[in-house]
């Protein structure tokens, strides 16, 4: 029975409404979307019910229902409707409000981890690394959410492991052995080093470089100097040319570590013969002997004596016919000019464990004397303990791990290691690993000055409060608008705002999927993984851009500009940059590219590796630009199958024409398909195309069709007057992003009872064309970041 808790002239328009207009798709027979609003309670203090009945006023106020083929209702019906709804969803806040719990734990990621250990101790710490944390679990990309980040009895054994490493690493026993050594080319040719005296007396050495063919690799490259390395952050830094022939590929060196898994540095070179480069870069690596190998990481023929290497003789420059033999391949043209993506590498050198004077000042204060009285062990440890909780401490609080240092020191254990027995504790405390908003028997529904300031920092920097952060905290200048507006300026301008410009990004695009699915090899050649990294750099170092320049969000959406390598500007057909490093590149309209939607890493995520996805690059447009989740597909609708051999070659679109013709797929499809369809000219992995390569089939591959129909009736031709068509109405996607902002910033997933402050954001920036860095500034500043 459809009934409403509602009299007179609300159930006289509310129940003939719904009957007519909704129940037919939503009622006990058919239930759309997995909604059925016969049976769904009127019970508004609930969050999830509330949620739905949320979305019934939003679809709607859209127009989205009931559909156009469905009998349409009066304005004034429907303005009836919502108004009721609206008006029982408010009343519902307080008593859903009322219902959270006092207390909320978000642990830190993986990411705000390191982080707060390098800014609190000056120590890196890899968390990543082979057995130290597990990777973060994410919701629709994001890694940040309390809810998501639970604790495991694996969790506490690493981090009690994690702690005492720490503690090691910035309160050593003794001091690191330090290691300052060099390998040079005559080390890296192992077929011709032990001829060094030979080499010496002839003047010789000092001019000898190795040379790397395309898919050469050296391994023994290690940072020990042959010793067993003690932990800590090292530097490299490695002198080389690389030389790209017309047209081809720019020649990437790779340094890879076989026990750390993964690459420790990796760059495109780009420097002549007779001007190498320097390249530097730092990496944290564990205590141990470590092996790295050097390689030229891109395809070319093969390295075999007749390919590459030297053979017996030396190498010092292309131009010396001594340093090949007659017989090995040509690596130049007449005119000298590289037919191969050829690296040159003179040295590498390491140097560690490396701590500056701002590391070492981080710990100031932080260990007693080997002949401390008690009061001064005292001091020390609470201000350790305030440092790694990011706020004041009670005497009650730091009780029992002074506590340990006394029992410890009953026992005969040195005050050192009775000190740092105790350091292990507070890092090991839930009070480090997990930021805490609440008060235990209180129902406050503010943030106080410390958690706010934790907020504000992990929001900007994935990190704790710095030295300046806690004094507006102490102060209670972070309690008005100007305190915290001075605050935010401040650290919005600091460097460790990088952080914030790579990890939203890839959370909020979920970046992290680019990859999930490996592009066939046979269909996809020249896909491979620096590519494939760069494609997620373009997206991040784009936002970093945007951040810069504070520059208006329809730029995400629509540009003449993107960020590219000589990787990336090679997969595009763009002419390469003058430079190795991502820089800001001018477009031509001819060229297809400009904003987020149009970048590999997108068209790629929202592929399956062997051919694009239409309806996927939709829903992913309709989500991350959109701000709306479509509903899940009706259970058992048949995939799209490969074209018939004996059948006329088909785009997918044309299937998915005939796909439409299921009544429980089209409604959904009308919706989404226009967002993905702008696309097709892009293939997999984005590359630009006029044609869609089909593999089985009659005649020839058909030409791509990627025009279409917006539900609102606006049409489009292509991707470029798509991307157009949404930049000029900027509205919806400043929510859809602020919405986003807030996952990230608040830690967990916004509800309805978020609605009303972020459209209060979003207003407020219209006047200034959404800048960034304008809206970062509004969301911080809003009540919404003040709120738990």
């Amino acid at each position: 029975m459809f009934s409403w808790a509602a009299s007179g002239h609300a159930a006289d328009v509310l129940e003939p409404y719904f009957k007519e207009h909704c129940l037919r798709c939503h009622g006990e027979k058919k239930q759309k979307g997995d909604l059925r609003l016969d049976s769904l309670a009127r019970d508004f203090t609930g969050g999830s019910v509330t949620e739905r009945w949320f979305e019934v006023v939003s679809r709607i106020g859209s127009g989205e229902m009931p559909p156009e083929d469905e009998p349409q209702p009066t304005a004034e019906a429907s303005g009836q409707v919502m108004e009721w709804l609206s008006a029982r969803i408010k009343e519902g806040e307080s008593a859903r409000m009322a219902r959270r719990a006092p207390v909320a734990h978000y642990r830190l990621s993986r990411e705000e981890y390191s982080n707060t250990v390098a800014d609190f101790l000056g120590v890196q710490y890899d968390t990543r690394a082979p057995g130290a944390f597990s990777e973060d679990p994410q919701w629709q990309g994001f890694e940040r959410l309390g809810s998501e980040l639970s604790l495991s009895p694996s969790h506490v054994e690493k981090y009690l492991k994690a702690a005492a490493e720490i503690i090691d690493l910035a309160f050593p026993d003794k001091k690191p052995f330090q290691v300052k050594s060099r390998v040079d080319a005559l080390y890296m040719d192992w077929q011709n080093a032990a001829k060094r005296k030979e080499l010496d007396a002839v003047g010789i050495t000092p001019r000898i470089r190795t040379l790397f063919w395309p898919g050469h690799t050296l391994s023994n490259v290690r940072p020990d100097g042959g010793y067993r390395q003690a932990a800590g952050r090292y530097r490299g830094r490695i002198q080389l040319s690389g030389l790209t022939p017309a047209g081809g590929r720019t020649p990437h060196v790779t340094l890879y570590s076989k026990e750390l898994d993964r690459m420790i540095f990796e760059a495109d070179v780009l420097a002549p013969e007779d001007k190498p480069a320097v390249l530097e870069f730092e990496v944290f690596l564990p205590a141990g002997k470590w092996d790295v190998a050097i390689s030229n990481a891109v395809p070319g023929p093969s390295n075999l004596p007749h390919a590459g290497r030297p053979g017996g003789a030396v190498f010092t420059t292309l131009k010396d016919p001594k340093s090949r033999e007659p017989w090995q391949r040509k690596v130049s043209d007449d005119e000298g000019n590289p037919l191969y993506p050829l690296l040159i590498v003179d040295w590498i050198d390491w140097e560690g464990p490396l701590e500056s004077p701002e590391d070492l000042q981080k710990r100031e204060g932080l260990f007693p004397a080997d002949n401390a009285d008690p009061k001064a062990v005292l001091a020390c440890l609470t201000r350790f303990a305030e440092g790694a909780w990011r706020r004041p401490v009670t005497p009650e609080e730091v009780r029992p791990y002074m506590g340990i240092v006394e029992h410890e020191l009953a026992a005969k254990t040195p005050l050192r290691a009775a000190y740092k027995t105790a350091l292990l504790g507070v890092l090991a405390s839930k009070n480090f690993t997990y930021l805490t908003e609440g008060s235990p028997g209180e129902k406050r529904m503010l943030l106080n000055d410390w958690e706010l300031a934790s907020r504000l920092s992990y929001f900007l920097w994935s990190s704790a409060p710095d030295a300046k952060l806690r004094a507006a905290a102490a102060s209670g200048a972070l309690r008005t608008g100007e305190g915290m507006r001075t605050e935010v300026q401040r650290m919005l301008a600091d460097a460790k705002t990088a952080r914030l410009a790579e990890s939203f990004p890839r959370q909020w695009l979920q970046l992290k999927r680019v990859g999930e699915f490996p592009p066939d090899e046979k269909l996809y050649p020249d896909y491979e993984a620096w590519l494939e990294h760069s494609m997620v750099q373009e997206s991040t170092c784009y936002f970093a851009e945007m951040f810069r320049q504070n520059l208006p969000l329809r730029e995400f959406i629509d540009s003449d500009w993107t960020m590219l390598n000589p990787r990336l500007a090679l997969h595009y057909g763009i002419p390469a940059p003058g430079s190795a490093d991502f820089q800001r590149v001018a477009l031509k309209p001819e060229q297809h590219r400009g904003g987020l939607l149009t970048q590999a890493a997108i068209l790629s995520l929202t592929s399956d590796g062997t051919r694009h996805r239409p309806v996927h690059r939709g829903i992913w447009v309709s989500q991350a630009i959109l701000g709306k989740t479509p509903p899940p597909p009706p259970p058992n609708v048949s995939a799209i199958q490969p074209n018939p051999v004996n059948e006329p070659k088909a785009t997918i679109r044309q299937k998915l024409d005939a796909h439409k013709a299921n009544p429980n797929c089209a409604a959904c499809h009308a919706k989404i398909d226009p967002l993905g369809l702008a696309f097709d000219n892009y293939d997999a992995i984005g590359r630009w195309r006029t044609e869609e390569v089909v593999l089985t089939g009659k005649g020839n591959n058909p030409p791509v069709d990627a025009s279409g129909t917006l539900p609102d009736g606006r049409h489009y031709a292509d991707s470029a007057e798509f991307k157009k068509l949404l930049a000029a109405r900027p509205e919806p996607f400043a929510h859809a992003f602020v919405s986003k902002l807030a996952v990230y910033g608040l830690r967990r997933a916004v509800t309805l009872d978020d609605e009303a402050a972020i459209k209060g954001i979003v207003e407020k920036c219209k006047g200034g064309d959404y800048r960034l860095r304008d809206v970062l500034e509004a969301f911080v500043l809003s009540d919404l970041f003040r709120k738990r």
